[in-house]
Formats: structure tokens, C-alpha cells, sequence
């Protein structure tokens, strides 16, 4: 070939993919998108909305000439995937086939063809699929149903058609992405709909190259300061800001508003940071924040796998008041630092889009959760699944929410490796009304927000937050902590109107852990004659202890029976701003009800 050749074949090519750039368009309205390829969004693109209360419509963009497959996967795998094959052929003509696999081998197609193509194109090296399907299609042995829960999604391609009779489907290679969504999300949490109009005011905040510690997991606890308002505003999107070679060290991140109290101090701080977490002393960081941010409040969490670019409902906002003094603002990092890389920086931050048109509503965060302690998550090794669980006691709404309820729009549910589902069911006068968030299959490499039909929440109304944990393959005990390899089980509640109102939540009776740990001799021992007085004040020596314990099966049956099965806990809820430490708790009365010990917060 010569250069002259060479060059044109090259220009053809450019042409031919610029083209096709162009019509990466969907064929109708869609509320929903994402792309396959995070590192080449012009690859694959999915488009899907739901048409009636039973069906739900996708299309696909590919770049590929060949066939084109999607599909349902139980663990991102290709075995006892539910997959659909589609293609347009040399003569134009459009195929599909709804298709099962049954290990890492060409798909099986289905006796029953439950897709259904509603149009079908190739031109220029992209082909396009457009097809519908029920939800649940009771083809129970070859088909996943749709649900509104964590899905894994699998996709595939090829440049090569198949045999429109042998169907003899080519070996897609390198040509295989895997996804996790929401499918049946109640609405789209991107800013695309967002109105350029709207945004007043914006603000960009990122971290200053900072050096990541070489250690497993790192917090971070880093200020900054919002300029003087002349006037309220509402935040009603942000985008989260993460260079490609940081989205495997980030792992989640709080973001808070600040009360403060010393001005004169908070204008000498400029974008200060400090480790915070694990093993720091609290001491230090109270003095470290004295007078800059004493108390403050949630304004929204993200994690792993969530989308970067956020908006809240059209008739909320994030309410930033009209101060002559810098707001102060925290970002409360997790990095996760497993091969222990050193050198690595970072220059993570956000980008906050304002309106002074003040929209209807003020939205809040309620904060759902066993409290991350060493005693109140324990999860034993070697088994299968474990449940524990938390209540937002009906005493504490029935006190603090108002007459008229508050709506409930979304959640972000947040466990770490052994997390598997987790659900926060709605009680009212005893009565399981409805599951409010419910995802079986929670994957922590996906930890997004899901969107609901917004839902009152009224007073005299309880939670149950329900976390299920897998340890079948873990030889020690798990216990709750904030390091990867730890446990949490939390669910950020997003409602509005905003109230006084951050944790609900409650904990395992002090007296009951007393008993259960009383029984092993060791334990007692190791703790000295304080156990009986103040056994969460031994946690981190029981911590230590439970880690070395002699793992038998009747060991594992003893603590998954204690916690699955407490009958009582300690309820507590928190209102005005959260305090500066999770779950110390300022300010608080006692009501006891039996066994049963409610206790009220004000934080100041």
C-alpha cells in the first residue's frame, strides 16, 4: 500500500467515525441514558424509559458493524445471563433474538421470544436497536425480571454478522462491558434536564494536589469557605469532580454546611484539611474546628459508582442563607488506598450550581443507621447471609416531624464489601405500608441514588432499615468500622421540606451486649472488672479479641442468632444541626418505655 493510500484509507476512516458521531442521537425522547464505556462514550450508548405500568423500551447506539448484544446478568458474568442479540445484515435486514446463557459459550436462543424489535438500523459502522419488552415476562428458567432494584447489565459486539439461520454468533473478545443501575429509577438524577437558565451563581472547589497517605484507607476532613451571599440561594446541582487516574483511590465523600461561631478565625482558614477517621483523636480535631464549624449539617453524600453530575426535583433546593460572612463547607473524603500506592495525588473536588430564584421547597437529609461501632455490626465468617437491622422509633417522628408529614424522594444506601442488599421498610400503625427502598442486589461499585415516587412520611411513622451481609468467603469476623475492610449500613434519606430533624436511628441495649459477651470467659477477662459497668468502652479490645477467636460453627451460630434476633434497642434521634461527632450525642433526655429507651438530642 502506498502513503498516499495509507493517508486516505485514514481520512476515509475519520469520516466515516465523525459521521457516525453525529447520528449517536436517540430516535425519540428518553428518560434515561448511560454509557457502556466510561473511557469512550461514543462505543456503546443505552437509552431506555418506561412505556406502561408493565413494559419498558430500550435503544442502543453502538459503534459496531456486526451484532450488537445487552443483557441482564445475575453477578456480571456471562452464565445464567438473560441476553438479546441483535443485528442488521448486508441486505439491510434487521434481526433479534431473545437469548440465555448457560456458561462462558455462544447464548442459547429462548423457546419463547419475549423482546420485541420495534426498528433497526446500520449506516456508517453504528448500528442502532430499538426494542421493548414486559417487565416480568414469566419465562422464570430463561428471563430476569426487571425490577426497581440494583441490576447488573452486560454489554457485547462485534464487526461481524452471523449466519441469519446457524446463528453462530462470533466471540466478542476485548468487545465486553458491565454496568450496574437502576433501571426502573422514578426519575433521572443527571443535570441534563436542568434548565442553563436557572443556575445564577456557581462555585468550584477542588483538592490542591494532596498527597494520598500509602496506607489502606484514608479520611480526609477538608475545609472551604463560600464567599459572603447578598442574598439566599438555592443549590440545585453539583457535579463531582474526579481526574481519571483518582476514581479508583475516592470511595465516598459527605459534604456538610458549617455553623460557626469565631468569624475572626474563620478568616484567617484558607482551605484547611486534616486527617480525620479512624484512629485520630477527636480531641484534636474538636480544637482544630472550635469556633469554625462546632455543628453542621448533611448536604449530600456521594459514593463509588454514583453519577457525577447531579440535580435535585424541580420544586427543591439546598438552601444557602444570606450571610456577611464566609460559609464555611467540609468534605469529608474516604480514599481507598488498597495496593498501598505511594505518591499518588489528588485533585478531587465539586463544582456547585446555584439559583436565586428560590424554588418551592428547602430539601433535608435524614440520616438512617446502625451506628458504625465495633458492638453494633458484627458480622461472623463463613456465612452466607447475615441481617441486622435499625429503627427510627415512631416516638422520635411523632415528636420532631410536623403535622403535615414530610415527602421522601430519594435514598443513597451505603454498606462496603460485604454489603448485599439492604431495605428500609415504611411501618405505620404497626403495619408494613410499603418497602420504601428496596435493593436486593446492592453492588458496592454502584452505590448511586435511588429515585422514588415521593412518599409522605408522617408523624408516628417508624423506619426499619435492613442490611444483609454475605462473609462466606472470610475466615474472620467482620465488625463495623470505617475502613473498607470494615461494615457500615446507612441510608441518606433525601426529603423535603427541611426540618430540625438528622438521625433517627437506634443501637443494641448495653445490658444485652453485657450478657451476650459475659457468657465468654475470655472476654471477661480481657476487659477487666469495668466489663460489666461499661462494656461499649471495651469495644475496641473486644474488637481485637472477636478477630482472634477459634472459628467453629456453633461460634458463628451464636453471634448471627444475637445479631439477627435482639428484641430491644436503644432508639435515638438527633435534631437541629448534626454534631461535630457522629454519634456522641449533646443535649439529650431519656424516656424509657419498658425495655425500650428513647433518647432525644438538641446539638446547639
Amino acid at each position: 500500500m502506498n502513503i498516499f493510500m495509507f493517508f486516505f484509507k485514514i481520512l476515509t476512516l475519520s469520516l466515516v467515525c465523525s459521521s457516525g458521531m453525529s447520528e449517536l442521537k436517540p430516535s425519540e425522547d428518553y428518560k434515561f441514558s448511560l454509557n457502556a464505556d466510561d473511557s469512550d462514550e461514543l462505543q456503546y450508548k443505552l437509552y431506555w424509559k418506561r412505556l406502561e405500568i408493565d413494559e419498558i423500551q430500550f435503544e442502543i447506539h453502538c459503534r459496531a458493524s456486526g451484532w450488537v448484544g445487552f443483557g441482564l446478568s445475575p453477578n456480571g458474568g456471562m452464565a445464567g445471563s438473560d441476553i438479546v442479540i441483535g443485528w442488521v445484515n448486508s441486505d439491510g435486514e434487521a434481526y433479534l433474538k431473545d437469548t440465555h446463557a448457560i456458561g462462558k459459550q455462544a447464548p442459547i436462543v429462548d423457546s419463547v421470544q419475549n423482546w420485541h424489535l420495534i426498528d433497526a438500523s446500520e449506516q456508517n459502522g453504528i448500528t442502532v436497536l430499538k426494542m421493548k419488552r414486559k417487565l416480568y415476562t414469566c419465562d422464570e428458567q430463561n428471563d430476569f425480571d426487571i425490577k426497581f432494584e440494583t441490576q447488573r447489565l452486560i454489554f457485547a459486539w462485534s464487526d461481524y454478522d452471523p449466519d441469519n439461520e446457524l446463528l453462530n454468533w462470533s466471540y466478542h473478545g476485548a468487545n465486553r462491558r458491565i454496568k450496574s443501575v437502576v433501571l426502573l429509577n422514578f426519575a433521572d438524577e443527571t443535570s441534563g434536564s436542568l434548565i442553563d437558565s436557572e443556575i445564577t451563581d456557581s462555585f468550584e472547589y477542588r483538592l490542591n494536589n494532596h498527597l494520598i497517605p500509602a496506607k489502606d484507607t484514608y479520611y480526609l476532613c477538608q475545609m472551604f469557605k463560600i464567599p459572603p451571599l447578598k442574598t439566599d440561594l438555592h443549590l440545585i446541582s453539583y457535579q463531582v469532580l474526579i481526574e481519571k487516574e483518582s476514581l479508583s483511590f475516592v470511595h465516598h465523600f459527605d459534604v456538610y454546611m458549617c455553623k460557626s461561631s469565631d468569624f475572626e478565625r474563620v478568616k484567617k482558614i484558607s482551605n484547611m484539611g486534616y486527617e480525620c477517621g479512624p484512629g485520630i483523636d477527636d480531641e484534636a480535631s474538636s480544637n482544630i474546628l472550635k469556633g469554625i464549624c462546632e455543628v453542621r449539617t448533611m448536604v449530600f453524600a456521594w459514593a463509588i459508582g454514583g453519577k457525577r453530575s447531579i440535580s435535585f426535583p424541580e420544586n427543591t433546593g439546598f438552601r444557602f442563607s444570606k450571610s456577611d460572612h464566609e460559609t464555611v463547607m467540609v468534605i469529608n473524603y474516604h480514599f481507598d488506598n488498597p495496593m498501598i500506592v505511594k505518591d499518588h495525588k489528588d485533585k478531587s473536588g465539586l463544582k456547585f450550581k446555584f439559583t436565586k430564584n428560590l424554588r418551592k421547597y428547602d430539601l433535608g437529609v435524614l440520616t438512617v443507621g446502625i451506628p458504625t461501632t465495633q458492638l453494633d455490626i458484627v458480622v461472623p465468617p463463613r456465612t452466607e447471609s447475615v441481617k441486622l437491622s435499625t429503627i427510627c422509633y415512631p416516638d422520635c417522628t411523632e415528636k420532631f416531624l410536623p403535622k403535615e408529614g414530610i415527602t421522601v424522594f430519594a435514598g443513597n444506601l451505603h454498606t462496603h464489601l460485604a454489603g448485599r442488599a439492604l431495605r428500609t421498610k415504611l411501618v405505620r400503625n404497626g403495619k408494613i405500608i410499603k418497602y420504601l427502598f428496596d435493593d436486593q442486589n446492592y453492588d458496592f461499585n454502584y452505590q448511586s441514588n435511588i429515585l422514588i415516587q415521593p412518599t409522605k412520611l408522617f408523624p408516628g411513622d417508624s423506619l426499619i432499615l435492613e442490611c444483609t451481609y454475605s462473609s462466606k468467603n472470610k475466615d474472620q469476623f467482620t465488625v463495623g468500622g470505617f475502613g473498607t475492610k470494615d461494615e457500615m449500613c446507612i441510608n441518606f434519606i433525601y426529603y423535603y421540606p427541611k426540618i430540625d430533624f438528622q438521625i433517627c436511628s437506634s443501637i443494641k441495649l448495653d445490658e444485652d451486649l453485657t450478657h451476650f459477651y459475659g457468657k465468654f470467659e475470655s472476654f471477661v477477662s480481657l476487659t477487666g472488672t469495668d466489663f460489666e459497668k461499661s462494656i461499649r468502652n471495651s469495644s475496641k479490645l473486644i474488637e481485637k479479641h472477636i478477630k482472634k477467636l477459634e472459628v467453629s460453627q456453633v461460634l458463628i451460630e451464636k453471634f448471627k442468632n444475637f445479631y439477627e434476633n435482639s428484641d430491644f434497642h436503644n432508639g435515638f434521634c438527633m435534631v437541629r444541626d448534626l454534631s461535630l461527632f457522629f454519634f456522641i450525642l449533646i443535649n439529650c433526655f431519656t424516656l424509657f418505655k419498658g425495655r425500650q429507651k428513647l433518647i432525644y438530642c438538641f446539638a446547639w
